[in-house]
């Protein structure tokens, strides 16, 4: 206590007053300054509502916040932050939404491209906001300025004279639009389960694609070969015609004279087999005497004949004759 008492007052005060200027610097600091965040500028062509403190969204998920909205010449500059894991590329892109009912907005980043955001900012080609009823309203003033008066309502009394007479058809088919709106909204949990068989059928498709492209190539393999053998397939169809037209030939040309032969075997066939049982009876008795023979002259299936010319039974100028008498 007595150290304190010793101390100047005026040097305290002022030492006093420096730790609350650096403890106020530091709380600044704190807050002004995002720690584990980067901070980048989006162009807008309007703020649309956008305020300071709101969210910055990518993919739905908040990943930072607007930490100011600034006028800078005719266009807005957005500054905000993203979390440092967050890696926007060269083709980012920036649009402002409204996040609820109460008029409360996002800024929603879709990074997008290789490399880096060239200068931290995102151009105003590559931002959209909310349309401009202000915009809207000129716009449709000065479309509604351009319309001829005279011919819209002569066009709308053209209409309700045409349409006068079929008023009666007019509720019926409103009930019937009505009916279909609550069959629809009836039928709402089967469409949803025709939707989501579709999905599957979706999905099934999209996990055997791998399959489909390996047949589609398969498939590609065989017209190819089929293609590569078409000369071929139609040389043999080429040979073959040519064939038959050969064979053709030949049997038209030949006809007159197979027929008679074909006429004249068949007229043979069928008197050997008028005479089969006599053949067959003349080989019968033939084959006890052909054997004796044999046995008798012992020249085995063999038989000789011994004849002289002298009584002139063959001409002495006949070839036979001239080689069984030996004088040739």
């Amino acid at each position: 206590m007595k150290a304190l008492a010793n101390r100047d007052p005026f040097r305290l005060g002022l030492v006093t007053i420096a730790v609350g200027v650096v403890l106020g610097l530091g709380v600044l600091l704190i807050s002004v300054i995002p720690f584990g965040k980067s901070t980048y500028t989006a162009v807008l062509e309007q703020s649309a509502g956008l305020r300071a403190k709101e969210d910055v969204q990518v993919s739905g998920v908040r990943v930072g916040e607007v930490r100011s909205v600034k006028l800078v010449g005719s266009a807005v500059h957005v500054t905000f932050t993203v979390d440092k894991g967050i890696h926007l590329g060269s083709r980012t892109t920036a649009a402002v939404k409204v996040a609820t009912l109460l008029g409360t907005h996002l800024l929603a980043v879709t990074p997008e491209g290789s490399g880096n955001l060239p200068h931290d900012t995102i151009p105003i080609s590559r931002t959209s906001v909310p349309f401009n009823l202000q915009d809207v309203l000129d716009q449709g003033t000065h479309r509604v300025e351009q319309l001829d008066s005279a011919k819209l309502a002569k066009l709308f009394s053209t209409m309700a004279r045409e349409l006068a007479p079929s008023t009666q058809q007019f509720g019926p088919a409103l009930q019937g639009v009505v009916r279909l709106s609550d069959d629809v909204a009836r039928r709402s949990d089967q469409f949803g389960a025709l939707l989501k068989a579709a999905r599957s059928v979706t999905g099934q498709l999209s996990a055997s694609s791998g399959d489909l492209i390996g047949l589609m190539k398969q498939t590609d393999l065989v017209v190819s070969e089929v293609t590569a053998r078409r000369a071929a397939i139609h040389r043999l169809l080429v040979e073959a015609r040519r064939l038959a037209h050969n064979v053709n030939a030949v049997i038209g040309q030949t006809k007159a004279d197979v027929h008679p032969a074909l006429r004249a075997l068949n007229g043979a066939l069928a008197e050997l087999h008028r005479q089969d049982g006599t053949l067959r009876h003349v080989l019968d008795t033939m084959a006890p005497a052909v054997r004796y023979i044999a046995n008798a002259s012992g020249n085995a299936p063999y038989g000789d004949l011994h004849t002289y010319n002298n009584a002139g039974i063959i001409p002495p100028n006949d070839g036979i004759g001239c080689k069984l008498a030996g004088n040739c």
